[in-house]
């Protein structure tokens, strides 16, 4: 009950506050917008926070991509969607799920920017019919960012000790334009106080306590956040495995490099889009150099900015493929092969023996990187549906091995007897 209690009272700290401003601010519908403007941003910065600690998945399959596409999903950290399995960072985090890093990676290449963008540009163009540092505005503004701390830092520490519902259950509530277009009716009213030839005041007024009344209505009535569900997780085999394969972690630190700076496939949206947002960026920076100290600021600009640029990607080329496959180990058995993580303490996937019909070595700029003596591990398995890039090479191949060909021939050694095996079946 007190809790209860507790929740709903933050959930209406913004409208107590939005209240007061109807109540003693002579342009009360424009503070309330602006304070509401606020909220949804909170908002979406609280929903993000919960996408990333969100739990595991709560459906899997090994052989069909966890994502819309058929493809998989093909984006800068498209290897971490497979991943099952949680780490904790820090201790006052619940654990966080791999493939909970993707709408991080959505949310500060698109919400971000665009957000700022907005904020930027409405806050250059607005001209408010009273000052922003007299009284009672300071005061009610103030109040009313204290109290959007409040209502989303509440809320989303009961969301890290709650039943956490996976991220698909999270992410239809994130509105990721809901700070774009907040600031549309923040400009109109405006527009309005800027250039009506009559006094608004009373209208808006009305609106603001209508607003005001109906918010407080929807949160007293609404009802509670949903709960989470099992997450899925793959056993390990019983028994000592045979033989384990280690990757090679500068291999796949130098595999990290030239996929961050090209990618070997997907050329899809999100990797197009990082790549313009980048050039755009150096753009920037060589234009206000020029603006600001002449052609010698906008070249020493530019070449800062691309060496920024190209570490920045060069890192997550880095991050991507060490968390991947960095701490992957394959271990044989005597009828199966298990990927695991050891990072993760998790199980993969896995593929029984009989299941693979061929093993082969492939060696390449991507699959093997130069000056290293690791290569990739194909593997042909009878029935894997799905065989595209990312989520089939995930779930075939053994990325970056230590001492490939002794790996693969080991592996044709084991498929040797169930060959044998099969053959006597199919003669019977």
């Amino acid at each position: 009950m007190t809790d209860n209690s507790f929740r709903r009272a933050g959930a209406l700290a913004v409208d107590l506050i939005a209240l007061v401003a109807v109540l003693f601010h002579p342009f009360s519908l424009y503070v309330v917008l602006l304070l509401y403007w606020g909220d949804v941003i909170g908002g979406t910065v609280r929903r993000f926070c919960q996408t990333v600690v969100a739990a595991p998945r709560e459906e899997y399959s090994p052989t069909e991509p966890p994502a819309m596409r058929r493809n998989g999903d093909p984006n800068p950290f498209r290897f971490l969607t497979p991943k099952l399995g949680t780490v904790q960072p820090v201790d006052w985090l619940p654990p966080i799920a791999v493939h909970n890093l993707k709408p991080a990676v959505v949310g500060l290449f698109t919400a971000v920017p665009l957000t700022a963008f907005a904020i930027g540009l409405t806050a250059t163009v607005l001209e408010p019919p009273f000052t922003i540092g007299s009284e009672p505005t300071l005061g009610i503004l103030a109040a009313g960012g204290l109290a959007i701390i409040v209502k989303h830092g509440w809320a989303f520490r009961r969301f890290v000790h709650s039943n956490r519902p996976p991220a698909k259950r999270i992410l239809p509530g994130v509105r990721w334009l809901g700070p774009i277009l907040m600031a549309l009716p923040v400009a109109a009213v405006d527009t309005v106080h800027a250039g009506a030839d009559f006094d608004p005041s009373t209208g808006f007024t009305t609106i603001a306590v209508v607003l005001v009344g109906g918010r407080i209505a929807y949160e007293i009535h609404r009802e509670p956040p949903p709960t989470g569900a099992d997450s899925v997780e793959l056993l390990e085999p019983t028994g000592r495995p045979t033989e384990r394969f280690r990757t090679d972690r500068q291999a796949i630190r130098l595999a990290g490099v030239i996929d961050g700076l090209v990618p070997r496939i997907e050329w899809e949206m999100l990797n197009i889009f990082s790549r313009v947002a980048a050039l755009f960026s150096v753009a920037l920076v060589g234009f206000v150099g020029a603006f600001i100290g002449g052609p010698t600021a906008a070249v020493v600009g530019i070449g800062g900015a691309l060496v920024g640029v190209v570490i920045s990607f060069v890192l997550a080329g880095i991050v991507h493929f060490e968390l991947a496959f960095g701490a992957m180990e394959y271990r044989l058995y005597d009828d199966e092969l298990v990927a695991y993580d050891t990072r993760l303490d998790a199980v993969q996937w896995r593929v029984p023996l009989d299941a693979i019909r061929n093993v082969s070595v492939e060696r390449g700029f991507w699959t093997g990187p130069p000056g290293t003596d690791a290569a990739t591990v194909t593997l042909d398995r009878s029935y894997l549906a799905v065989k595209q890039s990312p989520y089939g090479f995930y779930r075939q191949t053994l990325p970056y091995v230590e001492t490939p060909e002794r790996v693969a021939d080991r592996l044709r050694e084991e498929l040797e007897p169930t060959e044998r095996r099969q053959q006597t079946t199919s003669r019977r």
